[in-house]
């Protein structure tokens, strides 16, 4: 079949424009639509690289932060007791009753009368004491308050004390370790109370969880001299320990 001149053009056209699809405008359109994909696929990349950017800037305060932290945490555990075995807290006791106020003349106004007993290290929380302060004239100054700031400005002591009150309450209680000492000792009054005012000073982790008082009049009535104003009893200490915190490391 011999084809007309047109029809040869017309045939050559279609070709050309099988070629064009097959081999350009198909390839393009693939092309296109990768370049659409990846182009998404770069924006997730570059948010991510943004993001791990904004954090490594956000390391050295981090670090900061954290430091701050332990250096406070050393200060509150330098606050504890370290931890003592039984000769150790025997010796506790030895330097602490021979410091004054606790020596006078002719004996000691506290003095151990007998054996130690310690119980074994165990662990256990540290409890907060907090006084949360009623206040009864407060739905009067609730209705007068119309600023927020009725009770700081006209009673500032009493709003500390509220304050206080409120940040004590949000505290957790910490789990240390805690070993309990009874000691049987004779001592005077003055003498007992400045012992609790020493360790309550010292803030050194050991505290009085108990006092057992013989002779509440203190030999009051007593024939004598040398008994008058003491009395017998068993004091009851708890000494607590907190693990020092390892330094953290940023090199690894």
């Amino acid at each position: 079949m011999k084809l007309s001149y047109r029809e040869k053009i017309g045939l050559l056209v279609l070709i050309v424009a099988v070629i064009i699809v097959v081999f350009i405008a198909w390839p393009i359109k693939v092309v296109r639509k990768n370049i659409d994909i990846h182009t998404k696929e770069l924006e997730i990349i570059e948010k991510q690289y943004d993001d791990t950017k904004r954090l490594i800037e956000q390391i050295p305060i981090i670090e900061n932060n954290i430091m701050e932290v332990y250096d406070a945490s050393k200060g509150l555990s330098e606050k504890f007791t370290v931890h003592r075995d039984n000769l150790d807290i025997d010796k506790y006791f030895e330097t602490l009753l021979n410091k004054e106020p606790y020596k006078k003349s002719p004996k000691n106004a506290l003095e151990i009368t007998g054996g130690l007993s310690i119980g074994d290290a165990s662990t256990g929380g540290v409890p907060f004491y907090r006084y949360t302060p009623n206040v009864i004239t407060y739905p009067i100054l609730e209705l007068a308050d119309t600023n927020g700031n009725l009770m700081e400005t006209s009673d500032k002591a009493l709003y500390d004390k509220v304050v206080n009150a409120l940040n004590m309450e949000t505290l957790v209680e910490q789990t240390v370790e805690v070993r309990t000492v009874s000691v049987p000792m004779k001592f005077t009054k003055e003498a007992l109370l400045a012992l609790e005012d020493e360790l309550k000073k010292d803030e050194t982790g050991i505290r009085i969880t108990n006092v057992s008082i013989g002779d509440y009049t203190f030999s009051y009535a007593s024939e004598v001299p040398e008994e008058k104003g003491y009395s017998e009893g068993d004091v009851t200490f708890e000494f607590y320990t907190m693990q020092q915190i390892q330094k953290p490391e940023f090199n690894n």
